[in-house]
C-alpha cells in the first residue's frame, strides 16, 4: 500500500472509529441560543447555520429538542442559569453520532410551541421555543378589559416599534432602532400620565421583547383606546438623508415611492421578530372596513397635520404633509393610527440626535401637545343631587356636583340630554382653527368634521358657517366613533 494510502485509512479509522471529530463532519451547527422574557411569554431562540432536523419531547416540568446531524461549539456555555418567568434555565448537551440536546426546565405544567424559521436577512435557519404563561396573559387582558369599562379618561396606545430580536434599523454606532423607539415611547406615556390631566396612556410593550401585530391591534382594542401612535426611526441607504415624517393607513397604493418602501420594510417586522406560522394574519372584517376606514383615515391624517407642526419646531421634516402607504400595524378600522418616523437612525448627526435625552423628550413633548390638541379631554359629568322639600315631595336639584365640588345650579351647563342631537351654527373668525374651535366648545375635531361633512381639513376662511353641537359634552355615541 503506498504512503498515501496509509494515510488515508488512518485518517478514516480516526474520524469513524474512534468517535474523535465526528461532529466536524456535521451537516449543522448550533451558533447561538438566545433569549427574551415578555410579561406573558419567554421565548428561546436557537440559531442554527442550516434547516435543523429536530424531534420534540415534551414533559410536565422540561421540553426536550433534539437536534439531528448537529454539532455544539465549545464557546456556548453547557448550563444556563435564567430564573425568569416560565424558564429556570437551558441545558446543552451531546447526542451520540453528531447530534446535540437542548433541554429547558420550567418551575411547573406550561404551555409550549415549537417551530422553525427559515434564514430570513440577516436571521440564520432558527428554531423557536415559546413558552406561555396563560395566567398572566389573562391577568393583563382582564386589566385591560376593566379599564375601557370603567374609564373617565382619554386612553392613547403608544407603539415602541419592533422589540427583541427584531432590532429595527441600527445606526453607524450601533444604536438600534427598538431601543431608541421604547425610550421615547416611555418619556410619550409618563408625559399624558404625570402631566395632562384627562388622559391615560399604555404601552403594547415595556421591555425588549417583540409583540406581533395582532397582538399589538389586540391590545388596542381591549383599552378601547381614542388614539393609537406608532414610534419608529427611519433608516436609508443614502447617509445623508434626513428629517422626521407622519405616515396613514393607506388601503391603496401608497403616497409615493419612499412610503412604500418603507411599509414593506415595517411590514416584515413579525418575520424578523419570528412570528409563528398564522398568529400574523391581521385581515379585518371587510364590512367593518367599508364603514369606518375612510372615516378613521381622514382622522388620521388630521392627527398627523397636527403631529407634523409639532415635530417640524423639534427636527425638520422629510415630508411636509402626512404619508400614506399600507402598515398592518396601523390597521385599525375604528381608531385613529399614526406611525411616527422620529428621525433617521442611518444619518450620522440625527443618531446623535436619537442618542440625546434632551431630543427625545422634544419629540415626546410635541407629540403629546398634538394628542391634547386633537383629543381634548373628556369632560366631568355633571351629576345632580336629589333635594327633598320638607314634605317629602321632590324640588327641582340645587346643586351640581363636578369631580367632588359643589357648585351653583345656575352656574351648571345643560348636558347632552336637553335636546339630543341639536347643533348650533358658528362663523369662523379670524385665527381660528377646527382644533381650537373643538377645544372652546367641549367637542372634537372627528365630530365637527361628522359634522360638516368635512373629509379633510378644510381651509377655515373668515366668515364660513360650521355647524357645532348644541351641548359642550358630546354624547356618548359621538364620543366612541
Amino acid at each position: 500500500m503506498s504512503r498515501a494510502g496509509k494515510f488515508f485509512v488512518i485518517l478514516v479509522i480516526w474520524t469513524f472509529g474512534s468517535g474523535g471529530p465526528s461532529s466536524a463532519l456535521a451537516l449543522n451547527e448550533i451558533l447561538n441560543i438566545r433569549h427574551w422574557v415578555a410579561p406573558d411569554h419567554t421565548r428561546v431562540v436557537i440559531d442554527t447555520t442550516e434547516d435543523a432536523s429536530f424531534t420534540v419531547e415534551k414533559g410536565e416540568r422540561q421540553i426536550t429538542v433534539d437536534l439531528d446531524a448537529t454539532s455544539l461549539p465549545p464557546n456556548l456555555p453547557r448550563l444556563t442559569v435564567l430564573n425568569k418567568p416560565g424558564v429556570e434555565g437551558i441545558v446543552l448537551s451531546d447526542r451520540p453520532r453528531s447530534g446535540v440536546r437542548v433541554e429547558i426546565s420550567f418551575p411547573g405544567p406550561l404551555q409550549t410551541n415549537v417551530f422553525k424559521l427559515k434564514k430570513f436577512q440577516d436571521k440564520p435557519y432558527r428554531i423557536v421555543i415559546d413558552i406561555s404563561l396563560p395566567d398572566a396573559a389573562k391577568q393583563e387582558s382582564d386589566a385591560r378589559e376593566r379599564i375601557k369599562v370603567t374609564r373617565k379618561s382619554r386612553i392613547v396606545v403608544i407603539d415602541p416599534g419592533h422589540g427583541g430580536e427584531a432590532p429595527g434599523a441600527v445606526g453607524k454606532k450601533g444604536t438600534l432602532e427598538k431601543n431608541v423607539a421604547l425610550a421615547i415611547a416611555i418619556k410619550l406615556r409618563d408625559i399624558l400620565n404625570q402631566k395632562r390631566e384627562g388622559y391615560r396612556a399604555f404601552l403594547t410593550r415595556n421591555g425588549d421583547y417583540y409583540v406581533s401585530f395582532k397582538k399589538r391591534l389586540m391590545i388596542v382594542r381591549e383599552y378601547g383606546a381614542d388614539l393609537f401612535v406608532s414610534i419608529h426611526a427611519d433608516a436609508a441607504r443614502n447617509r445623508e438623508a434626513s428629517g422626521s415624517s407622519v405616515y396613514c393607513l393607506s388601503t391603496g397604493a401608497a403616497s409615493s415611492e419612499a412610503a412604500k418602501i418603507l411599509a414593506n420594510n415595517e411590514n416584515l417586522a413579525d418575520v424578523i421578530g419570528g412570528v409563528a406560522n398564522g398568529e400574523g394574519n391581521d385581515a379585518s372584517d371587510p364590512i367593518i372596513l367599508d364603514m369606518f376606514q375612510t372615516h378613521t383615515i381622514n382622522q388620521s391624517r388630521t392627527f398627523g397635520t397636527l403631529l407634523l407642526r409639532e415635530l417640524g419646531a423639534a427636527n425638520h421634516l422629510k415630508f411636509a404633509t402626512v404619508q400614506e402607504a399600507p402598515f398592518r400595524v396601523l390597521k385599525l378600522p375604528e381608531v385613529p393610527s399614526i406611525l411616527i418616523e422620529t428621525a433617521y437612525i442611518s444619518n450620522a448627526k440625527e443618531e446623535k440626535l436619537l442618542r440625546s435625552d434632551r431630543f427625545q423628550k422634544r419629540i415626546a413633548e410635541g407629540v403629546a401637545r398634538s394628542v391634547v390638541e386633537f383629543l381634548p379631554a373628556l369632560p366631568a359629568t355633571a351629576v345632580s343631587v336629589s333635594v327633598r322639600e320638607e314634605d317629602g315631595k321632590p324640588r327641582e336639584p340645587s346643586v351640581g356636583v363636578v369631580k367632588g365640588k359643589a357648585k351653583p345650579a345656575a352656574d351648571r351647563k345643560r348636558g347632552p340630554s336637553s335636546k339630543s342631537g341639536a347643533t348650533v351654527s358658528y362663523r369662523v373668525k379670524r385665527g381660528d382653527t377646527l382644533s381650537a374651535i373643538a377645544a372652546r366648545n367641549g367637542t372634537t375635531i372627528r365630530i365637527l368634521m361628522d359634522l360638516n361633512r368635512l373629509k379633510r381639513p378644510d381651509p377655515l376662511y373668515v366668515g364660513r358657517k360650521l355647524l357645532l353641537p348644541e351641548s359642550p359634552f358630546p354624547s356618548k355615541a359621538a364620543v366612541a366613533r
